[in-house]
């Protein structure tokens, strides 16, 4: 019997209210570097595919391990866009992103997702998230209102990991009082959701926006467990 759903966040549940060239751009020019958001939007992906898992040992906390993360992506971004941060203004542009990417304002939720997690806690489900992300996650969740949904929110820098490892699902599963046969997770990712629960035998479903969205998995979820 399913009694907990365990969701990812950023292309699950939200998405960036503007391009992330846009806002890389605009950070950009105010440090004095000038760059087309064509040429930073294949630096950023590169950055990002490039970058790894944050370094969890050297750090005594998870959330000092993310952020010195996405410095790492922030200075590969203008690496591959062929500009050279250095000194002051280098602090000044990482900060003024992560800083960006900490408000509500800068995310977009989905627009089935608020009526869908609404009628799973009618249904009784326990529900969780387990996101890839520093602690930024639980303001950004508050400020858009779906924190109040949530039993329990874990980002990667909470677990000290990042999906597909097995120990943030167990993270969650722990704070939820479930074990893996128990519960569902719902994600965009095929390596880090799908690979990562099934690594723990939790059954999973992958979105595919826009095509396959909350709403598929819901019927998914309703075919595969409610209807037995």
């Amino acid at each position: 019997m399913i009694r907990a759903i365990l969701l990812d966040a950023a292309g699950t549940l939200i998405l960036p209210s503007e391009p992330v060239a846009d806002v890389y751009a605009r950070h950009f020019a105010a440090a004095g570097w000038p760059v087309e958001a064509g040429r930073l939007s294949g630096a950023f992906r590169s950055a990002f595919e490039d970058a790894g898992d944050p370094p969890y040992p050297d750090f005594p906390e998870g959330d000092l391990a993310e952020r010195a993360w996405w410095r790492t992506v922030v200075v590969a971004t203008a690496r591959h866009a062929g500009v050279e941060m250095r000194g002051d203004l280098l602090e000044q542009c990482y900060t003024g992103l992560f800083e960006h990417y900490a408000s509500g304002d800068a995310w977009t939720v989905f627009p089935e997702v608020r009526p869908q997690l609404a009628r799973w806690r009618a249904g009784g489900f326990r529900l969780a998230v387990v996101s890839n992300f520093d602690r930024r996650l639980h303001r950004i969740l508050d400020e858009l209102g779906l924190a109040p949904f949530f039993d329990s929110i874990v980002c990667s820098a909470d677990a000290r990991a990042r999906k597909p490892a097995p120990t943030i699902f167990r993270h969650a599963l722990e704070r939820l009082d479930v074990s893996p046969a128990e519960a569902v997770h719902l994600g965009d990712c095929p390596v880090a959701d799908g690979g990562g629960a099934a690594g723990l035998e939790i059954a999973g479903f992958v979105l595919k926006r826009p095509g396959i969205t909350l709403l598929d998995a819901d019927r998914w979820l309703a075919e595969e467990f409610c209807s037995k």
